[in-house]
């Protein structure tokens, strides 16, 4: 597979993902204007919703991919995809909100009770979204994705432009009022994009518990690969409070950079791997899961050196000096950007139907990331929180990467193939400027 072939779709894919760098920049502005307790509770409703939507892309819309492969199948597995889409999400946002008391005891925080309160509607204006998005992602439309994020990070700057200039961003109620805007905006967008694919009807031959058992491993997967990324914050609150919440998650978004860039490639990576897997062109799976780690292994490094000596002490002109600490958390976090390669391959090992795999890879990795952060609140070592989530990243990738080689069988000096490739492409262009 050559990337000559996809480079207007990779072009679209990481201007995609520069959205996300440009918003979080936006970000770091909302942070600034409110204080570290009211950012770190709506923290809290931010990762619920966001745990909510990957467990229910791994059961429900994950499918829309895998079984839409076929045209004739679309409107069936669009329908089942729908309906056990919003079932799960539906019953998760009821469950937190019933409980509203209980939970807000064990963490400590009265204000989780506006959190299980606004998780309902934050979960309805989310729902449109993620299903229309599993459609771009199904036919690899990177333009229109790019276009559905325009409008929600757009809209999301521009209330915020508006917020700060007439001093209108310090509650709680405000950050809120912004998200739940910029969702509704870009749920709008992605239904009028996709209003075309939105086809249902129950004509086809993908049976219900193939479906089901598909997403069921899946589901397991997210739900057990997502909570240290996502709900650790609720063991930080647990042990540590809100205002430590809202100083670490200030570390997440700037480290999420490094996240963006690799979902743009695990977008890439993963309805490639199913077409070359499905169609046993081994080899070519190989050269593309190789050359996808190695042209991302080198910058990680790079970026790392730098940070690491110093860069990152940028954020404190940023923030403020009330979010310091953010510093520490963060050198932390980028630790687990060396990982990150290694964990494009749980992609592959799903596109190999080998999805039960991911699933015991993720648990091993959850069960070690929970045990860190308890330890790390225990001994009440508030500048480690972030080694739980390290510790989750370099488990699981290793892993990942380890089933793999095995099952296509690839040295492992082929990870660095990318600077033969740079130079073979650089050779000719020499010639050719001689010439």
């Amino acid at each position: 597979m050559k990337l000559s072939q996809h480079l207007g779709k990779i072009s679209w894919s990481l201007g995609d993902k520069a959205l996300y760098v440009a918003y979080g920049l936006v970000q770091l502005l909302q942070i600034k204007a409110l204080d570290p307790d009211v950012y770190g509770v709506f923290s809290l409703l931010v990762a619920l919703n966001t745990w909510i939507m990957l467990v229910s892309d791994g059961s429900a819309l994950q499918g829309v991919i895998q079984f839409g492969v076929h045209p004739e199948e679309r409107r069936r597995v669009n329908s089942l995809g729908m309906v056990i889409h919003v079932s799960i999400v539906g019953m998760a946002a009821l469950l937190i909100y019933l409980l509203q008391q209980p939970l807000s005891d064990a963490f400590h925080e009265p204000r989780f009770l506006v959190v299980a309160q606004m998780l309902p509607l934050y979960v309805a204006l989310s729902t449109p979204r993620m299903f229309c998005l599993k459609i771009l992602y199904r036919d690899m439309r990177m333009r229109d994705l790019f276009v559905t994020d325009v409008v929600w990070f757009g809209v999301r700057t521009s209330m915020t432009v508006w917020a700060l200039q007439t001093d209108s961003l310090h509650t709680l109620g405000d950050i809120i009022r912004i998200d739940f805007v910029g969702m509704a905006a870009s749920s709008l967008a992605s239904i009028l994009i996709t209003r075309k694919d939105m086809i249902f009807g129950w004509v086809g031959t993908v049976r219900v518990w193939e479906y089901i058992r598909f997403g069921i491993p899946l589901a397991l997967a997210t739900a057990l690969n997502s909570t240290p990324r996502q709900l650790d914050v609720f063991v930080i609150q647990a042990y540590f409070g809100a205002a430590a919440v809202g100083v670490y998650n200030p570390a997440k978004n700037l480290y999420r950079f490094f996240e963006q860039a690799f979902d743009a490639v695990f977008t890439l990576l993963y309805p490639a791997s199913v077409r070359l897997y499905a169609q046993h062109r081994e080899e070519d799976l190989q050269k593309l899961v190789t050359k996808a780690m190695s042209f991302t292994i080198i910058p990680v490094v790079a970026a790392l050196v730098v940070l690491e000596l110093g860069g990152s002490s940028l954020i404190v002109p940023l923030l403020g000096q009330k979010y310091a600490a953010a510093v520490g958390h963060f050198n932390v976090l980028i630790l687990a950007a060396l990982f990150m390669p290694f964990g494009l391959m749980a992609s592959v090992i799903t596109a190999m139907g080998h999805s039960t795999v991911v699933v015991r890879y993720s648990a091993i990795g959850l069960i070690l990331s929970i045990a860190t952060l308890v330890l790390v609140g225990v001994m009440g070592w508030e500048r480690w929180i972030a080694l739980g989530l390290v510790v989750n990243t370099a488990v699981v990738g290793v892993l990942c990467v380890a089933y793999v080689r095995r099952h296509i069988h690839f040295p492992w000096s082929m990870m660095l193939r990318a600077f033969s490739d740079v130079r073979n492409v650089a050779l000719p262009m020499r010639k050719g400027d001689r010439l």
